[in-house]
């Protein structure tokens, strides 16, 4: 939570990512520099993606997930490949876990609403692989995997 300097409270929230921030994703995401717009316009048009940053009280951008569905015969069903799950500019340690745990949660509420089995995330570092630990995750060929349905261990 971040306060301004008259004491008001101004809460971190998400918001789906839209065509105004082409600019700023494209300046974060991989591959040549001459296709990244391109591309990042693609993937907020797809209907198998979810981009969604995670905004400051002040309106301001402070982090990104991005949530890929594909369908799985392993998992028995539609399983959410998280993409990317960054803070955006360097942030203090416990406002960065915080975003972090704003942007994971925010991952896995989109994929259960879209009726996901599992959501599957490579862990980075060892802040991202307690992170995954504490929210459930299980190590799963060289990723962290959780099951979604009920019933699941």
């Amino acid at each position: 939570m971040v306060r301004d300097r008259a004491g008001t409270e101004q809460r971190r929230r998400l918001r789906r990512a839209t065509r105004d921030d082409v600019g700023l994703l494209a300046g974060i995401s991989g591959g040549p520099e001459a296709g990244r717009i391109r591309a990042t316009r693609r993937i907020l048009g797809s209907l198998v993606a979810d981009v969604y940053l995670a905004i400051e009280g002040d309106g301001s951008p402070c982090g990104v997930f991005m949530v890929a569905y594909r369908r799985s015969l392993s998992q028995g069903g539609l399983v959410a490949e998280i993409d990317l799950l960054q803070c955006l500019g360097p942030l203090p340690p416990p406002v960065a876990e915080e975003v972090l745990a704003l942007l994971l949660d925010g991952a896995l509420r989109r994929a259960q609403r879209r009726g996901c089995v599992a959501v599957s995330v490579a862990a980075e570092d060892e802040a991202r692989e307690r992170l995954l630990a504490a929210a459930g995750f299980d190590a799963f060929a060289g990723r962290r995997l959780l099951p979604l349905r009920k019933g699941d261990a």
